[in-house]
């Protein structure tokens, strides 16, 4: 039995390269969109990377946060579509005859990356409390995640953890400075925010692949509990710390494909990482080729015993 579990790939991305509409996230709710509009596409895409060989997929919840669908017009719409994504999720749980574990998103309650619009504590905490509780009594798992500062993270954690579920928490590193989040503040000082909190996993997501190569050491150094990353398909280019940070959408950045990912990813195994998988731009391509790494690893490591 393999020490690594294999999480799944992007959801909103991969629906546009299948021809479906995701307006741009800053502006709209972005993949869930696709909850009114194509709920079988959601079905699919679960399916397809539980058939990749994922062990984990995450319920396509993203933007159904109370604040984004205020923006909307679609407040009142809130349970009934992150129990949508939850059914879709189960649909194809249930479809594939597999025993994947769910996990349902607890993100950014407003846009992802901007740790200057997160607004404040009483209110994002009110907000992640109703995530969580309507989210925990049907998946396996609570992630916290793409989170841009330790206020941030503390507030979904906090809620997360109240409900009793198991709870994952990953962290952005966004941006064109190593090491650390939107926010400014460090991997360090992430993660002493939230010690204490009953967390079972931390990770780094939706950033450069590079990035996490650079910071899972930093975090196995801090916690004896399991670590691990889902990039993005690209390198970022580090600027120096004299340079204009850029905006997300403006960074620099080297594309990698199937192949250059999965040298990352053995990379990140090799610095202690035991979850592994993809964000934006990773396919069920991707994860079929993780799935293949590790295999091959367990083998290698039977055959030296």
């Amino acid at each position: 039995m393999s020490g690594i579990t294999l999480l799944d790939g992007g959801m909103g991305t991969e629906l546009r390269a299948r021809g479906y509409e995701v307006p741009d996230h800053i502006r709209s709710i972005w993949s869930a969109k696709a909850l009114m509009d194509a709920p079988d596409a959601i079905v699919q895409i679960h399916r397809d990377y539980i058939d990749a060989g994922a062990e984990v997929i995450t319920a396509n919840n993203y933007m159904v946060t109370p604040p984004l669908l205020a923006r909307e017009g679609l407040a009142d719409r809130f349970e009934e579509l992150t129990l949508r994504a939850l059914e879709l999720a189960n649909q194809a749980r249930d479809e594939s005859g597999r025993a994947v574990r769910i996990a349902g998103s607890l993100p950014p309650l407003r846009t992802s990356y901007r740790a200057n619009e997160v607004g404040d504590d009483a209110a994002i905490l009110a907000d992640y409390r109703r995530i969580a509780e309507t989210l925990a009594p049907t998946v396996d798992i609570l992630l916290c995640e793409t989170l841009s500062s330790a206020r941030e993270a503390r507030a979904a954690v906090t809620a997360a953890t109240e409900t009793g579920a198991e709870v994952w928490l990953s962290w952005t590193l966004q941006g064109d400075r190593i090491d650390r989040l939107p926010s400014g503040e460090t991997v360090e000082q992430a993660y002493a925010a939230i010690e204490g909190f009953d967390v079972r996993a931390f990770l780094f997501n939706c950033c450069g692949a590079n990035f996490v190569t650079s910071a899972l050491p930093i975090l196995r150094e801090l916690t004896g509990a399991p670590i691990g990353g889902y990039a993005n398909s690209a390198n970022v280019i580090e600027a120096a710390a004299s340079a204009p940070i850029p905006q997300p959408e403006q960074l620099q950045r080297e594309v990698l494909d199937i192949d250059g990912y999965a040298r990352a990813v053995e990379r990140w195994i090799d610095a202690g990482a035991t979850l592994v998988g993809g964000c934006c731009s990773t396919r069920p391509a991707h994860i079929a080729r993780l799935r293949a790494l590790i295999d091959a690893r367990d083998g290698a490591g039977e055959q030296a015993k």
